[in-house]
């Protein structure tokens, strides 16, 4: 920082620092309430109309996808959850470019499970989110498209 930073500069950085938190926050708040079954977090970090992807690296002939909170509903309510199933949605390495009231977000992900032959801190998948957020009308930000790209299963 330097000596000629004006206040607009400071109010603009402080800005984009909230909104990067707030995006960090909404990434983050997915994978507790799909881990732990809070089905109206887990919509609220997405856009009604969102469009949600899911390709594997490894058979490209099994993915899937999902459009909208309707289609949405139906993937959580057949995931598992606690205290059913535990495990870990891991999101970490975000990258945000903030334009606007839309934001381009990259970020890798992790799923560790238990299992019975090997014991807890399994990783079943990992790869990253492709993500388009938009920032909706009561100021919060929403995921509006995500490409989630499986590396493994």
């Amino acid at each position: 920082m330097t000596g000629d930073t004006s206040v607009d500069d400071l109010r603009d950085r402080l800005a984009r620092f909230d909104d990067e938190r707030a995006i960090e926050a909404t990434l983050y708040r997915y994978g507790d309430a799909l881990d732990y079954g809070d089905r109206d977090q887990f919509l609220d970090c997405f856009t009604p109309d969102a469009y949600y992807e899911v390709t594997m690296r490894i058979d490209s002939s099994s993915g899937f996808a999902f459009d909208g909170h309707a289609e949405l509903t139906g993937y959580f309510d057949g995931h598992s959850h606690a205290p059913g199933a535990y495990h870990k949605h891991i999101t970490t390495n975000p990258l945000i470019t903030v334009d606007g009231d839309t934001a381009d977000v990259q970020s890798y992900f992790i799923r560790v499970d238990s299992s019975e032959s090997q014991g807890p801190g399994v990783v079943l998948g990992a790869g990253r989110y492709i993500d388009r957020f938009e920032r909706g009308k009561d100021g919060k930000w929403r995921i509006r498209t995500r490409r989630c790209e499986v590396e493994n299963l």
